[in-house]
């Protein structure tokens, strides 16, 4: 009996629940439509959430992983099916055959491949959940150079290089210089070497930093770190050597390029793993001096000359960078003279080609030779000078000219900086060409630069004259009592003495002071000589510590104030009588208590940066008063357009929050104890990153 149970058991399961799944077909047609139309518009919301955050990705500059843009794809296929089914013209023909019955064969492939796609979408719905989309890609870390680039090939050029590629691919080799003039071309001979590795891919890895003449090592471990995708979070130079070299024997082969090399320079201090400790690192190194390349040790044998172009790749690259108007039949012998003048440099013919480029008259081109041919300067290179001076008189104009004195000036500083100093931006330059900017800006603009603690400060001749000063982290022990600058518009000091006392009388004889940037300073008081500084429109206290502030009231035509990573005992009250400010930035700095009523008296204030503070804001939907701002302040400032503000806890947000928004074109707001305000991106005009309660 249990065996014929069995046995009748098996025959249901292979015969009556195949017949009644068949069966479903038929009798549950439409509903398996209505399903699969269901599941696929909830398929579609998940495609739109996951397309959101990569578009969110993308924003950010990072690749969009291989398992997110595959499901996409099959997403995308799948809403295809499902469309072209939903519209399949056979379905009208379900009810009924041709004798009047309804058509059962057809009924049942419909409505089977219904139930089957939407069976697929679910599953395809399930596996739409991803921990991350996106990542990081490492960076490049070498740009392609545009000093000799175009559609010329030249001859001795490419030689070189296939001798470089060569000895790269040795596996003996292991340190290969090149040497030559400033301006001969070694960086973007360099630049096509790597591209080369790279489409070869001679290399894992190829990373390129330009060290300089005063080598800044955390700066030069940095560029080699973004192009590995490394991040530091050690803080000395030697911890982050560490991590670098551990980082870089990750790498089977790796080529590092190091630019621009003046004098020896220590590898295991910027941490570089050379010799036996990583075989499978090369050093491709540039320099004006074989002699350095030796100290690096290159072997002799291994260090290539790049020597001058030849007239014909001369007046070639010239013809490139100039344009047509060199074909002109009444400009082309004073041109070919003007490209001879150049004497095979690169950057000499560059600077020339460019600055004469669509200059159609021929006085312009004499003008040019002439001025070419007058080589009487003796800082730099003669005829590199006269052509650097050439380029500089053919900018547009005085404000172009100034502008530019003033990036040669500030080397190492942000964009940010030199957005706030000067409403610009911030350019690469060659040595040569800051050189020359530094010579004219000390000669016409009567400029000071000191980047040595043993230059003695001008006379007052010169101070009288004096237009900008310039201490840059320089070793200062004492400041005069008063330096008279009667015509000064600039001063800049930062120090890497943080006892350096400013006497309370030093700006005195500065009344025409426009920008003021003290950086790194132990300030326990403000000197009172900011009361002689009427004019002044830009002040900047960054990374300082700063006690009384009183003397800040004097400023009241201040229409910038920068107080970035610095901390302060009291936020002073005398910020908010400079009602001319229009920038007001307190980014990193160590706030916690913020007095009412002082933002708002701000009134024309544009631009407010308060991010990666910790400001212990009122809550004005509380009945205990602390005396402190609130963030409906905000509101009373009308031409406020910019907003940086980082907001712990959320019961300090006004009801209508909606209107400080209404009027902002940029901001970047945090509101929530959950956030980083270093890990919210600056690439988006508008980001609100939002935690409520």
């Amino acid at each position: 009996m249990e065996i014929l149970t069995s046995i009748v058991g098996k025959v249901v399961d292979y015969t009556v629940a195949p017949i009644g799944r068949q069966a479903s077909y038929l009798i549950f047609y439409k509903r398996n439509f209505k399903m699969l139309a269901v599941h696929v518009k909830n398929l579609q919301a998940a495609k739109e959430r996951v397309f959101h955050l990569v578009e969110e990705e993308r924003r950010n500059g990072k690749e969009i992983e291989k398992d997110v843009n595959n499901w996409l794809e099959k997403v995308d296929k799948l809403i295809e099916t499902e469309n072209q089914l939903q519209q399949d013209p056979r379905r009208a023909n379900v009810r009924c055959s041709t004798w009047g019955f309804p058509n059962l064969i057809l009924r049942h492939q419909l409505s089977r491949k219904a139930k089957k796609i939407a069976n697929e979408v679910v599953q395809v719905q399930g596996k739409g959940t991803f921990d991350r989309v996106g990542y990081l890609p490492a960076l490049d870390g070498v740009a392609s150079s545009s000093l000799t680039r175009g559609s010329e090939n030249y001859e001795t050029r490419e030689s070189l290089k296939k001798d470089i590629v060569k000895a790269l691919s040795d596996l003996n080799s292991h340190n290969i210089g090149v040497y030559g003039l400033g301006g001969v071309g070694k960086t973007t001979l360099v630049d096509e070497v790597a591209q080369v590795s790279k489409q070869g891919k001679y290399f894992d890895k190829v990373v390129k930093t330009k060290v300089t003449k005063n080598p800044d090592f955390k700066r030069i471990q940095g560029q080699i770190a973004d192009s590995l995708g490394l991040r530091f979070d050690e803080e000395t130079v030697f911890g982050r050597a560490d991590r670098l070299r551990q980082r870089m024997k990750m790498e089977k082969s790796i080529l590092v390029i190091l630019d621009d090399i003046w004098t020896m320079l220590d590898l295991k201090k910027v941490g570089i793993p050379f010799g036996n400790e990583h075989n499978g690192c090369k050093l491709l190194m540039t320099s004006r001096s074989q002699d350095v390349l030796v100290q690096m040790d290159v072997p002799k044998d291994l260090t290539f000359k790049l020597g001058l172009m030849t007239e014909n790749e001369t007046w070639n690259l010239f013809q490139l960078k100039a344009g047509d108007v060199v074909k002109d039949s009444n400009l082309k012998d004073v041109a070919i003279q003007v490209a001879q003048k150049c004497e095979g440099l690169p950057l000499r013919v560059v600077t020339v080609a460019r600055a004469m480029r669509n200059k159609r008259d021929i006085q312009s081109w004499k003008d040019a030779l002439r001025k070419l041919q007058s080589n009487d300067h003796t800082e730099l290179d003669s005829s590199t000078y006269s052509a650097l001076k050439l380029s500089y008189n053919s900018l547009e104009s005085d404000e172009m000219r100034d502008l530019f004195l003033l990036f040669a000036l500030m080397e190492r500083e942000t964009i940010e900086y030199i957005l706030i100093v000067a409403m610009g931006g911030n350019i690469p330059m060659h040595d040569f060409v800051r050189d020359f900017a530094n010579s004219i800006a000390r000669r016409d603009k009567h400029v000071f630069l000191r980047k040595r603690s043993d230059e003695e400060l001008p006379t007052n001749a010169f101070l009288n004259r004096c237009m900008q000063i310039v201490l840059q982290w320089c070793h200062i022990h004492e400041l005069p009592r008063k330096i008279v600058c009667p015509n000064i518009k600039l001063f800049t000091l930062s120090s890497k003495n943080r006892s350096l006392k400013i006497p309370d009388t030093f700006f005195e004889g500065m009344g025409s002071l426009r920008v003021l940037d003290l950086t790194s300073l132990n300030l326990s008081s403000l000197p009172t000589s900011f009361r002689f500084l009427t004019d002044l429109k830009t002040l900047c206290l960054d990374f300082c510590i700063l006690g009384n502030m009183d003397a800040i009231e004097g400023l009241q035509n201040l229409e910038i104030l920068h107080i970035c990573n610095s901390s302060m005992t009291n936020f002073p009250r005398e910020i908010g009588r400079l009602t001319q400010l229009r920038m007001l930035d307190l980014s990193n700095s160590g706030i916690d208590e913020l007095p009412s009523n002082i933002i708002s008296s701000l009134i024309n204030l544009e631009e407010l940066y308060m991010g990666n503070t910790s400001i212990d804001w009122e809550d004005v939907n509380s009945t205990v008063r602390k005396g402190n701002a609130s963030i409906a302040e905000l509101q009373k400032l009308p031409n406020l357009t910019t907003l940086e503000l980082q907001i712990r806890e959320t019961c300090v947000l006004p009801r209508d929050m909606q209107l400080i928004f209404e009027k902002l074109k940029f901001f970047k707001i945090a509101i929530g104890d959950v956030w980083e305000w270093a890990d919210i991106k600056d690439d988006t005009l508008k980001t609100l990153m939002l935690k409520l309660g």
